[in-house]
């Protein structure tokens, strides 16, 4: 057991209880507050975290005999931040340097534990830092390796012109389809088999026709920028249903920037589906493997080969799909470096248009978390290794990171990365990642994000993740949405007024 004791009810603890984890892994890790009643075991480990007089204090103690301690008065170090922000940082900028030396490890993200740290490196551009500026920082303050300040310095910069084209009309559209051929032993979604839900699928698909109705009318001072159709797998649907689907969204929507359709299982597509996605003025799909290993592929729940995958890519690109991105799975079970280097190798043959490396997360409500004494859990360092790999193989074919983000629970404290040729980069997950447009989800379990550009704050609604509540509710959903759209536009005008 680990404790991390807390004396001051000023100190926040979400961000520093993720830290601690980062450098504890799978350990069991337990918060005693300054009013909790608890008592410690005699046999922990424990980070105490204080504070007196505007000093900070860190000290780690084993079986309650101090071992080593870090202090800093406030504000020690600058962190670039309003002073909530700089008081957590400077909590966990201690614990990193104290944990670091006893543990004789350093996680390469620092101090960072938030899922979107290109956000870090925005602010530090905002400031006016240039790029090695902000690399200095970020190593210096936010105790980040150097490849990861630099690898999420330049994520900034390739993003910067995208999000700079943002006006505060601007918005885009999620669409969710939560049918699968089969669920994914990772997957946390709340996703239905698609065979045993055929019954269903046409009052689904009648759910969002009304709900993307209303968006077209409530949003009629906005304009579309991008809509995104993800899952679930969108290609669950049958053809028919598919194609009703992007016709509405065609007529309503015509203007948008892009199209893009999640055609992640290859079982799900053939030339028949992909004539039709086309034909549709869809531009982008993703085809993801996360293996080109078939027996990984058995172990994660899937029922197609490697072969399937090739087959799928290579037709897709036949047909004429302007872009294809292949997602990838790092630290899947029973994988190491040599797997992903011939998966690398596999896919490095189809010279994909984009590729996104994800680290495996432990995410709750899969049955990875559930059963996860079932498998293999690959080592952390063989994790960094094959990210490394894959870092080095988007290099190798024209690719550049254009977008990253963390996960709750990724293995090892790594991190996903989006990687595109160039001037490629899909415009949509720039958007969703850095929460500087508005968007609207659509379907069961979506997520809506009403980012205000004017006051840049964000407020969410989510719809419900059951599929009966969402098609019988959706009127409710629709009012709740309508109000948050007028609040936005409400405040807009009386920003104009005031000044």
């Amino acid at each position: 057991m680990i404790y991390i004791l807390v004396d001051d009810n000023r100190i926040k603890t979400h961000d520093p209880y993720e830290l601690v984890r980062a450098f504890y892994g799978n350990s069991k890790i337990n918060i005693i507050g300054p009013d909790s009643k608890e008592t410690l075991d005699k046999l922990s480990e424990t980070i105490h975290i204080s504070l007196q007089d505007e000093v900070y204090k860190v000290s780690l103690l084993r079986n309650n005999i101090l071992v080593d301690f870090e202090k800093m008065s406030y504000p020690g170090k600058d962190f670039f931040r309003g002073d909530g922000a700089s008081r957590n940082n400077t909590v966990k900028y201690l614990i990193y340097r104290l944990l670091s030396r006893n543990l004789d490890t350093k996680p390469p993200w620092g101090i960072l534990t938030g899922i979107r740290p290109v956000k870090v490196a925005k602010i530090l551009m905002d400031k006016g830092l240039s790029q090695e500026n902000i690399i200095e920082v970020l190593t210096d303050s936010y105790l980040l390796s150097p490849d990861k300040a630099r690898l999420i310095a330049d994520v900034s910069i390739t993003q910067k012109p995208i999000l700079d084209s943002l006006d505060k009309n601007s918005y885009s559209i999620y669409i969710g389809i939560p049918f699968c051929p089969t669920r994914c032993f990772y997957c946390s979604f709340p996703t239905l088999i698609a065979d045993r839900n055929n019954d269903i699928m046409k009052e689904y698909v009648d759910s969002l026709i009304e709900e993307l109705e209303d968006t077209y009318s409530m949003m009629c001072n906005w304009h579309p920028n991008t809509v995104y159709i993800g899952g679930g797998t969108p290609t669950s649907l049958p053809k028919e249903l598919m194609s009703k689907l992007l016709f509405h969204i065609n007529m309503r929507f015509g203007g948008i920037k892009e199209l893009t359709v999640e055609a992640g299982r290859p079982d799900t597509i053939d030339r028949e589906y992909l004539e039709l996605l086309k034909s549709n003025r869809v531009d982008r799909i993703s085809i993801n493997p996360q293996t080109m290993d078939d027996n990984t592929l058995r172990i994660i729940g899937r029922k197609h080969s490697a072969k399937d995958i090739v087959e799928a890519y290579r037709l897709s690109k036949e047909i004429g799909i302007e872009t294809v991105n292949m997602d990838l799975i790092v630290g899947l079970p029973g994988e190491n470096r040599r797997s992903v280097g011939e998966t690398l190798k596999i896919i490095g043959k189809l010279e994909p248009d984009n590729l996104t490396v994800h680290t495996l997360a432990v995410k709750k409500g899969s049955e990875f978390i559930l059963d996860r004494e079932k498998y293999e859990i690959t080592p952390t360092v063989e994790i960094q290794e094959m990210l490394r790999m894959a870092s080095e193989f988007a290099k190798e074919n024209s690719m550049i990171p254009y977008y990253l983000y963390r996960q709750k629970q990724i293995m090892g404290n790594f991190e996903n990365i989006g990687y595109s040729k160039k001037d490629n980069p899909s415009l949509y997950n720039v958007s969703i990642m850095e929460e500087k447009e508005t968007i609207i989800g659509i379907g069961m379990g979506s997520t809506s994000k009403f980012y205000n550009k004017l006051d840049k704050t964000i407020d969410t609604l989510a719809n419900f993740r059951s599929i009966r509540e969402y098609m019988e509710r959706l009127s409710e959903l629709k009012s709740r949405k309508r109000q948050k759209i007028n609040e936005i536009e409400a405040s807009w005008s009386k920003l104009y007024l005031d000044t």
